[in-house]
């Protein structure tokens, strides 16, 4: 009989790369104009990346539309970064910023530091959200923009677990696989599943259904690494809504709910001292 080849339920809840996000290129000596960057202005933002150059017209006659797209959501938690791409050309990059009053960061060669996407042709954009992911790359700033609103748009939102895999053997699970409720039967059925398969061996309908439990289950797994990166960020950036969402970390991965149970103390009262800060600025400001 044909051995069934399926990971091994802790080897599928392994496999969750950190998605805290880092990049290249953001050092003084690759800055261009504009304002000048560190990892801490990126972090839980927006990021359009533009990777243009001198020597390319269709690039040169972006840059207007690149600078609105800048002024259009500079106001919310996104950041726009210009990566000229053929050569230091300080002189000409200067010019054109002039020309173009271009009033956006640009820098030499900026990217993601890991998986940024590839490409052979320029301009080339693409988009990565506030939880790390790049949800858009091409050429077109019309298509970099509606990505650009759709992440914004997912910056307060709830997580959504598991919306990289449809569904379909385990319709049933939808309404159970959500943040906020416990997913801790859903694994254990999924968990059932797989070591099923694994005993009666390679009947295509057992192996199907076993496959996609494990992509629920390594979807699970990169969601918890997902939610802790974003809590860890929001302890500085937003201690309330950290406190919120390591709540509904704990509710939702009870077998891992001691990752927060002896912070939520400390938590608490970073969140009391944040609020207080807020209410306070708010009466302050005309």
């Amino acid at each position: 009989m044909k051995k069934i080849e399926l990971l091994t339920v802790t080897a599928a809840m392994l496999i969750a790369t950190s998605y805290a996000v880092e990049w290249k290129g953001l050092d003084e000596a690759s800055w261009y104009s504009g304002p000048k960057l560190t990892a801490e202005d990126l972090a839980g933002k927006v990021v359009l990346v533009d990777n243009w150059g001198v020597f390319c017209p269709p690039c040169r006659a972006s840059l207007p539309r690149i600078e609105q797209i800048w002024k259009s959501f500079k106001s919310k938690p996104f950041m726009l970064v210009g990566s000229h791409c053929q050569g230091r050309e300080d002189a000409r990059v200067a010019e054109l910023v002039k020309e173009n009053k271009l009033t956006y960061p640009i820098y030499e060669r900026f990217s993601l530091a890991n998986d940024a996407p590839s490409f052979s042709g320029i301009p080339f954009i693409y988009v990565v959200n506030h939880r790390g992911k790049v949800v858009y790359a091409g050429h077109s700033d019309r298509d970099a923009t509606v990505a650009v609103v759709d992440a914004l748009g997912k910056v307060d939102a709830d997580f959504v677990l598991c919306d990289d895999v449809v569904l379909r053997k385990y319709k049933v699970l939808s309404k159970k696989i959500v943040f906020g409720k416990s997913v801790k039967d859903a694994v254990k059925l999924l968990k059932a599943d797989i070591a099923k398969a694994e005993a009666k061996g390679a009947r295509p309908p057992v192996i199907e259904k076993a496959q996609e439990a494990q992509e629920i289950l390594r979807s699970l797994a990169n969601s918890q690494t997902e939610i802790k990166d974003e809590i860890a960020h929001l302890k500085t950036a937003n201690p309330s809504k950290a406190l919120k969402l390591a709540k509904m970390y704990m509710t939702t991965f009870p077998d891992d709910a001691a990752a927060y149970k002896a912070d939520i103390a400390a938590m608490t009262a970073a969140a009391k001292a944040f609020e207080a800060e807020q209410k306070a600025k708010a009466k302050t400001t005309p």
